[in-house]
């Protein structure tokens, strides 16, 4: 069983992807919306919900932000994660450090559109419009004092929110005492790898750096300046969890393994000898073209087909 850092490819994947590394910088006002919202201070109750195709997931969480790093509480489990580090505090607390020295990667894929001025939960805000092109890629409402997303709303290229994500009970530059100390948690040291098994670019995401993972595997971090995933590259004979109830995805590509969470979502195929799985935050239309661009699924072999047609 492929296990990512001992916390899980799936199960806990936004410590690997999603946050923890400021990787990218846009045009100007979206960088400097960005980086406000990373720099922001606030605790928080947040609610996530996501619709993929037709299936709802939603979380709840309480959430401690803080200069880039967050602190994300569920039932009795906590995590931490940011500036390229991750711990998740519970029995047995384990942590993981990636050594990246990568510049950020430059683009102009987003740009600002409408701002405006509007008062929510008594506090004086912004409404703002990230836009890629003609798209409205995401409706962010900012908090104008502390910099925080009050509530951002990802939508598809086809402008249904896709993902929705809302801080209830915000209190701005107010922070608490840590589950416990980090001081003697050990960390996993992740160096940077240097490989071409895993493209530089894939459908305008551009790779960040690569980590060898579990079992021999690779992980390849990539980012667009408002989404990332992770691309693993694993062995097909390699045991990958949290897909047990997945879906099946079908684009003009090919068959995949979908399984999705209120945060992310995760895709798993097999391509000759190679088993990929991708973890991220990207909108499903960037999903579809970041497949596109990948090596395609294998076909079934004919001693398969006969077995999945005689037994299901």
């Amino acid at each position: 069983m492929i296990v990512a850092r001992s916390i899980g490819i799936v199960g806990g994947t936004a410590l690997l992807t999603i946050g923890l590394f400021a990787t990218t910088a846009t045009a100007g006002e979206v960088t400097e919306l960005l980086d406000r919202a990373q720099q922001s201070t606030y605790t928080a109750n947040r609610l996530v919900v996501s619709m993929w195709d037709g299936d709802t997931k939603v979380s709840s969480e309480f959430v401690e932000h803080s200069s880039g790093m967050e602190m994300v509480r569920v039932d009795s489990t906590w995590s931490i994660v940011g500036n390229g580090r991750a711990v998740v505090v519970s029995d047995e607390p384990q942590g993981v450090a990636f050594m990246t020295h990568s510049a950020p990667i430059e683009t102009d894929r987003y740009t600002v559109g409408s701002v405006t001025d509007v008062t929510h939960m008594r506090r004086d805000c912004e409404a703002v419009e990230v836009m890629e092109g003609d798209i409205v890629r995401a409706n962010i409402l900012v908090d104008k004092r502390s910099g925080a997303p009050l509530i951002t709303e990802t939508m598809t290229d086809t402008g249904k929110v896709f993902r929705r994500s809302s801080l209830q009970n915000f209190k701005a530059y107010r922070t608490y005492a840590g589950p416990m100390s980090q001081d003697g948690i050990e960390y996993e040291v992740v160096m940077p790898l240097e490989s071409d098994l895993l493209p530089t670019s894939v459908a305008g995401y551009q790779l960040v750096d690569i980590f060898p993972a579990p079992g021999g595997a690779e992980q390849g971090f990539y980012g667009d300046g408002l989404f990332t995933f992770s691309l693993f590259a694993l062995s097909r004979a390699t045991d990958v969890s949290g897909f047990e109830d997945a879906t099946t995805l079908v684009t003009n590509t090919g068959t995949y393994e979908l399984a999705s969470t209120p945060s992310d979502v995760r895709i798993h195929w097999t391509a000759g000898g190679t088993s990929y799985v991708i973890v991220g935050d990207l909108p499903p239309d960037h999903a579809t073209d970041v497949l596109a661009e990948l090596p395609a699924p294998s076909a079934p072999s004919v001693f398969t087909r006969l077995w999945e047609k005689l037994f299901g």
